[in-house]
C-alpha cells in the first residue's frame, strides 16, 4: 500500500501519515525530546503550520457594539472568505460590557456561499497564533459593515439578557463553538449579528478559525 503524507502548498512533506492511528497526530517536539513522537490533536497540528488565526480589538479598551434592530445588511461582524481559500470557523466569544443594550439582545450566527461584503465597516486586526510564522491570514474580519442583501443558513441562534452585572447572574455570553466542521470555501462569508432594542449590546469579542488554500484539501 502506498504511504500517505501530510500535504503542504510546496507538494508532499516527508513525513507520513500514521495510517493506523491518523488522529490524534504525531508532532515532532524537537532535541529536547530527542525526536519523539509527541501526541497532539488536530489544532495543535494546524497551529504548528500557521493554520489558525484569531481576530479581535488590539485595544485592551476597545469593543463593538451591535444593532437595534437585525437586518440581513448591517452584521455585528462579518468575515469574508476570499476565492482559493477554505476558512473554518472555530469560536466566537463575546461578552457584555459598557452600557446595558436596551433590551433582550439576539445574537444570529450564519454563513453563506458568497462573500456578502459590500462597503464600510472597521477591519479588524488578525493575528497567527503561532506568533513566529509567517503565514498571512487571507481572510477579512469587519465590524460594522455593510453587506449585500441576501440570506444564508443559520447555524446559531440566542435570545441573552440585556444585563452586564455578574451579581445578578445574567448570562454574559454566547461563547459559540461549532458543531460540525463547517468548510467554507471561497467565496463565502461567516455573518455575525446582534440586536437589542433601542440600546445595542457593547462586546468584548474575539473570533477564530482555520484557513487552507482549497486545492490542498481531498476531494
Amino acid at each position: 500500500m502506498s504511504k500517505l503524507y501530510w500535504r503542504r502548498s510546496g507538494g508532499a512533506s516527508d513525513e507520513p501519515v500514521d495510517e493506523e492511528n491518523p488522529l490524534p497526530v504525531q508532532v515532532r517536539a524537537g532535541l529536547s525530546f530527542r525526536g519523539a513522537p509527541v501526541m497532539a490533536d488536530y489544532l495543535w497540528r494546524l497551529g504548528l503550520e500557521g493554520r489558525l488565526f484569531v481576530a479581535s480589538d488590539g485595544d485592551q479598551d476597545d469593543q463593538v457594539t451591535g444593532q437595534t434592530t437585525i437586518v440581513n445588511t448591517t452584521p455585528t461582524f462579518l468575515l469574508s472568505v476570499p476565492a482559493g481559500i477554505t476558512a473554518v470557523p472555530l469560536f466566537l466569544n463575546l461578552s457584555q460590557t459598557g452600557t446595558v443594550a436596551g433590551g433582550v439582545i439576539d445574537v444570529i450566527i450564519e454563513i453563506a456561499a458568497v462573500d456578502k461584503y459590500s462597503t464600510g465597516g472597521t477591519l479588524e486586526g488578525v493575528f497567527n497564533i503561532r506568533t513566529g510564522q509567517r503565514n498571512v491570514n487571507k481572510c477579512l474580519l469587519r465590524s460594522g459593515a455593510t453587506a449585500f442583501a441576501g440570506y444564508g443558513v443559520r447555524l446559531f441562534g440566542a435570545s441573552i439578557g440585556q444585563d452586564v452585572s455578574p451579581a445578578e447572574g445574567a448570562v454574559h455570553g454566547p461563547f459559540w463553538k461549532p458543531e460540525l466542521p463547517y468548510l467554507l470555501d471561497g467565496p463565502a462569508s461567516l455573518a455575525i449579528f446582534t440586536q437589542g432594542a433601542t440600546t445595542g449590546p457593547t462586546w468584548y469579542w474575539s473570533i477564530g478559525w482555520a484557513e487552507f488554500e482549497t486545492r490542498d484539501l481531498l476531494g
